[in-house]
């Protein structure tokens, strides 16, 4: 008896790693819940990057309004949030989103109780908020990532990105930062972030020199995500494209020849050059070459709830929300109705498909996956796991999908 439940428990053990597959077979149901979750603490933000799409000035009309800006998710639903999460099998959390994590009131216990479940926590933030005594504090609750948004090397370029801060803001940024590097044992693992525009496209060797000089473990560059008639102003010409081409290349080389004396990591870099690159990106479509040359696997492996509660599959799916944290708990929208069919959807990529012009900032677009899509490591993680199964591997996990099927059809005859 003994033996039948430890052999029992190892088999649990061996298919639970692959729940996530078995939901990609299946095509349009999911056995675990996501592997990531990004949770927008709140919409309020004490910072106006020039090209956010909330609060920057170029979108006049169209910046959101006081009462968007002031939503927030109550302390106590976010942690029953967290917790429902950690038992569906989600492993990192990531607080970011319209708004700024610090600006949440209870921030630090929200990251407390995630890392007390075992998660995996990131968090992606401005730093304006976050002097010495909260670094400390950051240290000690062992977040295990921040991501830091400057784009900008410079005071001076700091100031024309963030019109509201002066360039105080950013020499006390760099302090602080220089500091939490010291302090800590290991974590947080620490990346500047640079959204790249025609404002600040000639300062890349001085944002790279930045993480540098305040210890940081990587630096990231992606490209502006632009809103339709607004911020579309700072889309770089070809002239302009260029230059930032060559920049890139001898970053890459002298990264490729040293590493930069192995004092930095590169993320995501030859994604962003390939995005510059893109013919299509003078329109902002920086990932027209590369949709639909993979499945997309997000409605498996991710999900974003906003501070109104709405649940959205992708990253750029806030214009198609499967439900609301605030009128059903989170794992009866995991499957519902609408959540299946964003999977059904996304999982066939048809790039005539209208339903496509849903997803992202501009409703004109006929396949918003072009322009700019935040889930492509999501989707290549998941993507290298399914391509890597043995021939026998998969033949089981087909065989077994394809059974559950039958019975959950069969079930629905009967009407149960």
């Amino acid at each position: 008896m003994m033996m039948r439940s430890i052999i029992n428990k190892s088999l649990k053990s061996v298919f639970s790693r692959y729940l996530d597959i078995l939901g990609v077979l299946d095509g349009s149901f999911a056995f675990k819940g996501p592997d990531s979750a990004q949770i927008d603490l709140t919409n309020n933000c004490n910072n106006d990057c020039i090209g956010c799409w909330c609060n920057s000035y170029l979108l006049e009309e169209k910046k959101i309004p006081p009462e968007t800006k002031n939503q927030a998710i109550p302390y106590k639903r976010v942690i029953a949030l967290v917790d429902e999460l950690s038992r569906m099998g989600t492993r990192h959390i990531y607080y970011a989103g319209g708004g700024e994590p610090f600006m949440h009131p209870q921030i630090m216990e929200i990251i407390r109780h995630t890392k007390k479940r075992g998660l995996k926590c990131y968090v992606n933030t401005n730093f304006t908020l976050v002097d010495e005594k909260r670094a400390r504090k950051l240290a000690a609750e062992g977040v295990d990532s921040l991501t830091v948004s400057i784009w900008a090397g410079t005071p001076g370029m700091y100031a024309l990105t963030h019109p509201s801060k002066n360039e105080s803001v950013f020499l006390k940024i760099k302090d602080t930062l220089r500091y939490l590097n010291e302090i800590k044992k290991k974590r947080p693992f620490i990346k500047i972030y640079n959204v790249i525009f025609n404002k600040n496209y000639s300062e890349l060797k001085t944002m790279v020199d930045f993480a540098l000089e305040t210890h940081s473990e990587a630096v990231e560059f992606t490209v502006i995500d632009t809103i339709p008639g607004k911020t579309d102003s700072l889309l770089l010409n070809e002239s302009e494209k260029q230059t930032l081409l060559e920049s890139c290349s001898r970053i890459k080389k002298q990264y490729d020849n040293n590493g930069l004396a192995n004092k930095i990591k590169l993320l995501s870099f030859e994604q962003f050059m390939r995005r510059i690159s893109n013919d299509n990106s003078k329109s902002a479509e920086y990932d027209s070459d590369i949709i639909g040359k993979m499945p997309c696997y997000a409605g498996w492996a991710f999900v974003r709830i906003l501070a109104d509660g709405n649940v959205n599959s992708c990253l750029k799916s806030h214009r198609f929300p499967v439900g609301n944290i605030f009128k059903a708990d989170f794992k009866a929208i995991w499957n519902n109705n609408l959540q299946r069919l964003f999977r059904e959807k996304t999982i066939n990529m048809d790039k005539n498909d209208p339903f496509f012009s849903l997803i992202g900032n501009d409703p004109d677009s006929k396949m918003g996956c072009f322009k700019s899509c935040d889930n492509v490591g999501h989707n290549m993680d998941l993507h290298g796991k399914i391509v890597s199964l043995r021939p026998a591997e998969a033949r089981v996990l087909t065989g077994i999908s394809s059974m559950i099927k039958r019975s959950r059809r069969s079930k629905i005859k009967r009407g149960g």
